[in-house]
């Protein structure tokens, strides 16, 4: 009966007004397009002196602290980011802060792990790491499950804002707008990273306005003391829910596990994130860059969260989706912006220029990781040992180019994107779990060897692999759901704020929960995709250690020091001082020894000057 309510009221699709922008709006928009075509310029016409693989991928390694952390902060700042995590908040609550616990552990951990190592070794590719520790096999599989993820997922970047954003504008708007942003993107990859860093400033500083901002704005007819009130009898206030349920992506286990995991790989180990934390040139100035650019990712998630609260206290009384004026729950913010921008023209347009900002750098920092880790791993290695580094960069940029051609084609051509966008995120949280357990396997544990690595990843793969297939069919056939809090469509057509009292009552009555009956099997494929990254480098990490020791333990004494985080170096230098110490022991002779040796040596003497 409410199933068939929902679709009625569905059915009955509203009239939406499109987004228009004034002058002011085109100008800031046109302002803002002429910067990032004035980046564009400046390092590919005039700026040429960082014409080297090294130049073009670590900006010389010379780089300012402050462009270096607001790049690595914007790292963070997608149009997936903006656009949903206000919709998480809208629709499951608050329990999305404790993202901010985990990024401040996996900070901790990529200063005091990670970072020591790569800085140390200083390598043009992250992958190299794995041949140096184990082998040429271990590098080349991490490398193509590398590039197999980003390529499946930098379609996706300029699909979400396309896709909130066509129903309430002119679709061919939409689409031409998600091609810029392709286009820049490769442009001011080809630029190189200083290209990057440039436009990262950029992106900050408007997704901090874009959203910041708009949250301002909609309180002024409520006032924050009544937004709280409406989000607190909304239960949208969660601050910890210890739900054990596998199924449920928003506990808090499932936030700080799961995201920590993703996070960890995304900052220690990822190439876009070494190339930024390489760009300086000391190990303190790389720890100083990581802490401000963790203060600055804590702000937006803060903000994104206060957008979320904002959202639901503007629309409790009548959610757009259930009432027919929106296709997904993905537009809620297109369709917030452009009811608001009827009492504060112009608010809309601020946000999609931030959102076209965040997209295009984003876009950017993937097809400058990827196009570097191509030539890295595939190419480079079949050229002459001679070529010159201005050859070498400019392979480089038409690599850029191309992968950018095939980013535009799949977004211009492809329909619907909305299978392949669940799929890229779950092969992506594979991808991240497992090379993130191989990493670690050889970093922390000094007898992890080849065979061990090798197992791990393999079967680690084969593993999440079947439990994605396993929640991407149990997805399609329900069994799988991702539960939220309660909406209702009874303010519909009224000031949702003078209607707390009528509307409270009917939440705790609208969209009941439901209990699932699954088998034991079923079950498990109900575990949410978000564990899939924490679930892979577990997997590697109990495969690869007792593998390694079942096949004889890795030749350490031959090794680089540099290749193990300082921890695990001040436990080897103990354990080679104990065996020195020991082996000396075992040298010192007998006294009785001494003289039998004495003896011989006078005998011989004897015998010598005798004869």
């Amino acid at each position: 009966m409410i199933k068939a309510n929902t679709k009625k009221m569905r059915n009955t699709t509203a009239h939406i007004s499109p987004i228009y922008f004034n002058v002011a709006e085109y100008c800031l928009f046109g302002i803002n397009l002429c910067v990032i075509v004035g980046i564009i310029l400046y390092y590919n016409v005039v700026n040429r002196k960082y014409n080297t693989v090294a130049g073009f991928l670590f900006g010389g390694k010379n780089m300012s602290i402050i462009s270096i952390s607001l790049a690595l902060t914007a790292s963070h700042i997608t149009s997936i980011s903006l656009l949903g995590v206000p919709v998480e908040i809208y629709l499951r609550g608050t329990q999305y802060w404790a993202s901010a616990l985990s990024l401040i552990v996996v900070t901790f951990l990529t200063a005091v792990i990670y970072l020591p190592v790569f800085h140390k070794l200083q390598l043009t590719s992250n992958f190299e790491y794995l041949e140096i520790r184990f082998s040429t096999h271990t590098r080349t599989i991490a490398a193509v499950l590398f590039v197999i993820s980003k390529l499946m997922l930098l379609p996706i970047v300029p699909y979400i804002p396309l896709m909130a954003f066509r129903l309430i504008t002119h679709q061919l708007a939409a689409r031409v707008t998600a091609a810029l942003c392709v286009a820049c993107g490769t442009l001011i990859a080809v630029g190189g990273l200083r290209a990057i860093v440039a436009i990262s400033i950029g992106t900050t500083f408007l997704a901090i306005v874009g959203t910041g901002l708009p949250s301002g704005l909609a309180l002024l007819p409520m006032g924050f003391k009544k937004m709280w009130q409406i989000a607190n009898d909304g239960g949208r206030l969660v601050f910890y829910d210890p739900d054990p349920e596998l199924a449920h992506h928003t506990s808090f286990f499932a936030v700080t596990l799961a995201l920590s995991t993703h996070w960890l790989w995304k900052i220690a180990l990822s190439q876009s994130s070494l190339q930024k934390l390489l760009a300086v040139p000391t190990i303190s100035k790389a720890r100083l860059c990581l802490a401000l650019s963790c203060l600055g990712v804590i702000l937006m998630k803060l903000l994104s969260c206060f957008l979320g609260l904002v959202l639901y206290a503007w629309l409790v009384g009548c959610d757009p989706w259930r009432a027919g004026h929106i296709r997904k729950h993905e537009q809620l913010v297109p369709h917030f912006l452009n009811n608001l921008a009827a009492m504060f023209p112009g608010i809309c347009g601020i946000f999609i220029i931030s959102i076209f900002t965040a997209t295009t750098g984003c876009i950017a920092s993937l097809v400058n990781s990827v196009s570097g880790v191509l030539f890295e791993e595939f190419i480079r290695p079949w050229m002459p040992r001679n070529t010159s580094e201005l050859a070498c960069c400019k392979i480089i940029k038409l690599l850029c180019i191309l992968v950018g051609a095939y980013c535009a084609i799949v977004v211009w051509f492809a329909r619907e994107l909305d299978r392949l966008q669940h799929v890229a995120s779950g092969v992506t949280g594979v991808t991240a779990g497992t090379l993130l357990g191989l990493f670690t396997l050889g970093i922390i544990f000094s007898r992890a060897n080849c065979s061990g690595a090798l197992s791990g990843c393999l079967l680690s793969l084969l593993l999440c692999g079947w439990l994605l297939i396993g929640a991407e069919n149990a997805l399609a056939t329900g069994a799988l759901t991702f539960q939220g809090k309660p909406l209702t469509t009874s303010g519909c057509g009224k000031a949702n704020f003078t209607l707390l009292q009528n509307v409270v009552p009917i939440l705790a009555t609208v969209t009941p929960q439901i209990p699932i009956t699954t088998k034991p099997l079923q079950s498990l494929f109900r575990i949410s995709f978000t564990y899939c990254p924490f679930a892979g480098a577990i997997s590697v990490l109990l495969i690869g250690i007792p593998m390694s020791y079942l096949t004889g333990k890795s030749r350490t004494d031959y090794m680089n020091p540099d290749v193990f985080c300082p921890l695990t170096q001040s436990i080897l230098n103990k354990s080679q001082m104990r065996s020195t110490s020991a082996s000396l022991e075992e040298r010192v002779p007998n006294p009785q020894e001494v003289y039998m040796a004495l003896d011989e040596a006078l005998k011989h003497l004897k015998e010598v000057v005798d004869q």
